[in-house]
């Protein structure tokens, strides 16, 4: 257990907002993350964070659509178990990667409309600006290569399933022969 988690839910929960998450979203983002075990039922999370059903209703709802939050059940109980979709989230920042690219496409393009421009101290900025986009477009391809080389071989899955499956230990993978 994680000392003063509601401090830290509150400190990491401010960062996701100011990523876009509404206040209710980025808290109950923060304890999902936060949370041991990683997953929490409904009211487990209202109760730790002392907010409305309603307030958790549109949180989870608002996550489980972004796919940041997936659930699960267990056996026999029909609460539902939230946790943060690891894979799922990781997928969402490869994909923001690639649209950070796509915007510096557009940079280019703003380079290219202000050739006639009279405000060189301003373009030289933008110069800059696109010299970045042009260092990311170089590097990230091989930082998403050299990941991909090093990422675990198991990976898991977020679907919804039941807990027990979870629990259950994965055999090891056999390595290529190469």
């Amino acid at each position: 257990m994680i000392p003063n988690l509601a401090e830290c839910v509150e400190e990491v929960g401010v960062f996701y907002e100011q990523t876009g998450l509404t206040p209710t979203e980025a808290r109950v983002f923060a304890l999902l993350l936060l949370s041991d075990p990683p997953e929490l039922d409904f009211f487990t999370i209202q109760d730790q964070l002392n907010v409305s059903k309603g307030a958790v209703s549109n949180a989870l709802r608002g996550l489980l659509a972004e796919g940041r939050v997936t659930y699960l059940t267990k056996s026999g109980d029909r609460r539902r178990y939230f946790r943060v979709s690891s894979e799922k989230w990781l997928r969402r920042i490869q994909a923001r990667l690639v649209n950070t690219l796509a915007l510096g496409d557009m940079v280019d393009q703003v380079i290219q409309l202000r050739e006639h421009s009279r405000a060189t101290a301003f373009d030289a900025e933008l110069r800059q600006v696109q010299q970045y986009f042009h260092f990311l477009k170089k590097r990230l391809p091989q930082l998403a290569a050299d990941w991909e080389a090093v990422a675990p071989l198991v990976r898991c899955t977020d679907e919804p399933q039941q807990l027990s499956r979870i629990d259950q230990p994965q055999p090891p993978r056999q390595a290529k022969a190469g």
